[in-house]
């Protein structure tokens, strides 16, 4: 067996800000960043210490561990990401996963609305469902960690092919064993200490369902599951047999008969990958063809950036569903669903921790 090449670029996630509207701006910034606001330009620190030193002088109420943590994220962040090396950024909003190249140095900026910690990147796709990543590697995209870099398991070759353009996660490479760092004070900002720091558990458990949902709704059977959510949602619904179906999955509406207003079409795409505006043209001419009211489209990949400024001027005529909007309905009438998709889907609730404000 083989050990992963050493000088092979390095893959990191960068969480950015708990200010989630700094995720947009970094995307369109052309900047990966990090909050931090209380510590002062890290030009020129030249060691792990002397980070330790300046995170003790610029924020003096923390604990030992904290300023170790924080002086490692920081120092990885400013002297040990290396410009060709892939970063990862968790998307908010849109739960999705954004790769960018790192192309630049560390930069300081002064001020306020503004991240002050920032390197330029090249952003090379920034739509990457979840979904397209296997479960071991989304496990370290959900360390709370601002700056982690994601080692386990050929990680970063892996990363690296769907940056490039791969559907999905490929796997780890066969006969790769990656050379793991030690968990100790000093490596904090490593997917091995993520045990010691925490992950975000209620990301990671969505993941783990989307997961379950991409084994056992591909296709067709997805079909299924979606009408069986409108009927949660009091629609009546008739959904096409396998094969061709003329750009109509499900005919949902109102009534016993499933025909009074509203009336609502619907296209399904189980895909982990983004959906073009030519398939919103085609439920858009559907739907005006059997002059239904409405057109709903499901698509587990979401959007490309053309197809979402089409269905933002279309709002009131076409709705999406991407993966996490089918999710938190299933959330919503997981009590009212058929049995048959309970067992393909079994959920208890937990109450846990909401650590989100975690760095």
């Amino acid at each position: 067996m083989t050990s992963v090449d050493s000088t092979e670029p390095k893959a990191w996630l960068v969480r950015g800000s708990k200010n989630a509207a700094f995720d947009q701006w970094m995307l369109d910034e052309g900047l990966t960043g990090i909050d931090f606001w209380e510590v002062p330009d890290l030009s020129g620190i030249g060691d792990l210490p002397a980070m330790r030193d300046v995170v003790r002088s610029a924020m003096p109420t923390l604990k030992v561990g904290a300023i170790g943590n924080y002086a490692a994220q920081l120092f990885a962040f400013s002297s040990r990401i290396a410009v060709g090396d892939l970063v990862i950024l968790p998307v908010r909003h849109t739960a999705k996963l954004a790769f960018g190249v790192v192309t630049g140095g560390y930069e300081y900026r002064e001020g306020k609305g503004t991240l002050n910690h920032v390197r330029a990147i090249e952003w090379r796709r920034t739509d990457v469902a979840r979904t397209a990543i296997n479960q071991d590697l989304l496990y370290s995209l959900g360390a709370f960690s601002t700056v982690v870099q994601i080692s386990r398991n050929d990680a970063a070759w892996r990363l690296w092919q769907v940056a490039k353009g791969a559907e999905t996660d490929p796997g780890a490479r066969g006969g790769e064993t990656p050379a793991l760092p030690t968990t100790d004070l000093d490596a904090v900002d490593s997917d091995e200490a993520i045990a010691e720091e925490g992950f975000d558990i209620l990301r990671y458990s969505k993941d783990r369902v989307l997961g379950r949902l991409r084994e056992r709704f591909a296709g067709h059977r997805l079909s299924d599951l979606v009408a069986a959510i409108l009927e949660a949602e009091g629609m009546t619904c008739k959904v096409s047999p396998p094969g061709a179906d003329g750009g109509i999955d499900i005919i949902a509406g109102s009534g016993v008969l499933g025909i009074s207003a509203p009336t609502i079409i619907v296209q399904v795409k189980s895909q982990p990958s983004p959906v073009g505006s030519e398939v919103l043209d085609q439920l858009g001419g559907v739907v005006g063809q059997h002059q239904a009211d409405h057109g709903l489209l499901v698509a587990m990949g979401g959007l490309t950036k053309p197809a979402r400024d089409k269905v933002a001027m279309q709002r009131l005529r076409v709705a999406v569903w991407d993966e996490e909007e089918v999710l938190n309905r299933i959330y919503k009438h997981y009590a009212a669903l058929p049995a048959e998709f309970k067992e393909d889907i079994p959920l208890t609730f937990a109450w846990v921790i909401d650590e989100t404000g975690t760095r």
